[in-house]
């Protein structure tokens, strides 16, 4: 199991200058493979995420209620916690994607960027993604989005590390950003989780 404290925003169109900037000025920022994942997308739901991706069967469960905070003057939005759990999907990736009667299932392609930043000091301190294990730590991605209904971007802070910590971790992380880019603006109302999103696509 994998646990986390998020925020995230998602906006129509191609990502802003200044996140675009700033996601690539770190001496370790790693640009990835464009990837495909497969969401089963559950309508009037923001607290339960399904999906395929690279092989893998994934279940990712929200384990507090959304928190609107504050955390600079050009961003603001929710903060949650979530569990993961990921297994192999072997043989079976191919039956578990097949829409049965009531169910949709959505094809996410993503180009993203991400920077890592350790907390084991307590303060953010940029790392390179070199597969070393971090007791406390916080992922920064941008992500380029293309989906049937159009294209998106999102921004997202994703903060691991003790339970008691990571709320902590998520907000010193997002302080920091926001001092490097003053001009990076992450407004509430585009902030929600990736189910919640998900749903909106669909209606």
């Amino acid at each position: 199991m994998y646990f986390s404290a998020e925020a995230r925003w998602f906006f129509p169109g191609p990502a802003s200058d200044a996140a675009g900037r700033w996601i690539v000025s770190g001496e370790y920022a790693t640009r990835q493979d464009e990837r495909t994942d497969r969401y089963l997308v559950m309508p009037g739901s923001d607290v339960v995420g399904i999906k395929l991706r690279e092989g893998n069967f994934e279940v990712k469960s929200r384990s507090s209620l959304p928190e609107a905070v504050t955390w600079s003057s050009s961003i603001a939005g929710y903060r949650d916690t979530w569990v993961k759990w990921s297994c192999p999907a072997g043989g079976f990736a191919d039956e578990i994607a097949v829409a049965r009667a009531g169910e949709t299932w959505l094809d996410v392609s993503k180009q993203r960027c991400i920077r890592l930043f350790s907390l084991e000091s307590g303060s953010p301190v940029e790392v390179a993604m070199d597969g070393s294990r971090l007791a406390a730590g916080c992922l920064v991605e941008m992500c380029v989005i293309r989906t049937a209904s159009g294209d998106y971007w999102s921004f997202c802070f994703e903060a691991f590390g003790e339970p008691g910590a990571r709320v902590r971790h998520l907000g010193a992380t997002i302080r920091h950003v926001a001092a490097e880019a003053p001009s990076l603006e992450l407004p509430q109302e585009a902030s929600m989780s990736y189910p919640a999103w998900l749903a909106s696509l669909v209606g």
